[in-house]
């Protein structure tokens, strides 16, 4: 099977404490689709390459989206092999998920097929089936290159290649990463879509695992549908085991964040290298994002819902991101002040008749 990670759904009392999580998710998706490419176009062209080469096992390089600028904007190759590269498979259908419409296609005498023309934002899959085997590609949101996926199907007749070592290295945090910001339900709900990118041939082994500690103002953290397995919440504290394997690892992280008046503030810390990415608010109001770290900042509509858009700057490894949410809805503090100081007026005033001096004179 090549279907890489996979997918699991938060759940428990940890995910109901989060209002509005699984129904809000479908609509985020939706929207980001298209606002996702617009401020990320170009972002393959962005990644280093993942290095295939033939000593390695093909199966870590499996499903995994290559940029290839070899190919225009807007093209998708795959290539079909059984066990190596000296095994193209000729005739096999690859089945293209376009947006969720299917596309199918034939491969050639290299054992590939192509597909072109498609505009950003479009998301895709590549599918195949060989001897009942389902191979399976991840999803990938198409940016400002061409990019080539490898389908690896298993050769029964071969021996089973030994699992690649773990060697040391690091990770960096990606260009398709982002941030979404969203008020509901008098809430203010953010969403991290963190892609933990490991741009090696082989899996890497960080010493220990990668740490991401939230905003200190952060409830009720939990994780969302299609975040690895090897990741786990505790409070303000996600953990995600070693190794890395090659390509992406998403970390997918909800949480509320309170705040006082019509501002909250955000500041994210990082653990390791960070390369610029998109940071997105659903607009409710006057709703705006304040950073000096922001790059072009803009506001826009998708999908019919007004959104604010600006780009983060690349940051080292202990960096921080500080950015404020402000025109947030709210209720005036004047009339809970108010009860607040009668109620107290009316405990002195009762204090007073029962222990001022007149008291003491009717009691004498």
């Amino acid at each position: 099977m090549n279907r890489r990670g996979g997918s699991r759904t938060a759940g428990g009392p940890r995910a109901a404490r989060v209002p509005g999580i699984r129904r809000r998710v479908g609509r985020l998706r939706a929207t980001l689709v298209v606002a996702g490419a617009v401020m990320v176009a170009g972002v393959c062209g962005l990644l280093s390459p993942v290095t295939v080469s033939a000593q390695m096992d093909l199966r870590q390089a499996a499903g995994v989206p290559l940029p290839a600028a070899e190919l225009p904007a807007g093209s998708v190759s795959v290539r079909v092999v059984r066990g190596s590269f000296a095994n193209n498979l000729v005739g096999e259908t690859v089945v293209f998920l376009v947006d969720g419409q299917e596309r199918r296609v034939v491969t050639d005498a290299a054992g590939r097929a192509q597909i072109d023309g498609l505009a950003p934002g479009t998301r895709l899959r590549a599918v195949a089936t060989v001897d009942d085997e389902r191979l399976e590609s991840q999803e990938v949101t198409i940016g400002s290159s061409g990019i080539r996926f490898i389908l690896v199907a298993t050769d029964a007749g071969a021996e089973a290649a030994p699992p690649v070592a773990a060697v040391p290295g690091s990770v960096i945090i990606g260009p398709d990463s982002r941030i979404v910001i969203d008020y509901s339900n008098e809430l203010l709900n953010v969403y991290y879509v963190v892609q933990v990118l490991n741009q090696g041939p082989a899996p890497v082994d960080l010493g220990g695992p990668l740490v991401i500690t939230l905003p200190t103002e952060a409830r009720s953290a939990t994780l969302m549908e299609g975040a690895t397995p090897q990741a786990t919440v505790s409070g303000t504290r996600v953990t995600v085991r070693s190794p890395f394997a090659p390509g992406r690892t998403d970390v997918n992280v909800a949480f509320t964040l309170p705040y006082n008046g019509d501002t909250a503030h955000l500041e994210q810390h990082w653990p390791t290298d960070v390369q610029p990415f998109a940071v997105f608010a659903l607009k409710t109001g006057e709703m705006d994002l304040v950073s000096a770290q922001l790059q072009g900042k803009q506001t826009g509509v998708q999908q019919g819902q007004t959104l604010v858009m600006g780009r983060t700057p690349a940051m080292a490894s202990g960096e921080t991101l500080v950015l404020a949410v402000t025109g947030l809805p709210h209720r005036s503090t004047w009339p809970r002040n108010v009860a607040l100081g009668l109620a107290g007026a009316i405990c002195l005033a009762g204090f007073w008749g029962a222990f001022g001096p007149g008291a003491r004179r009717q009691a004498a």
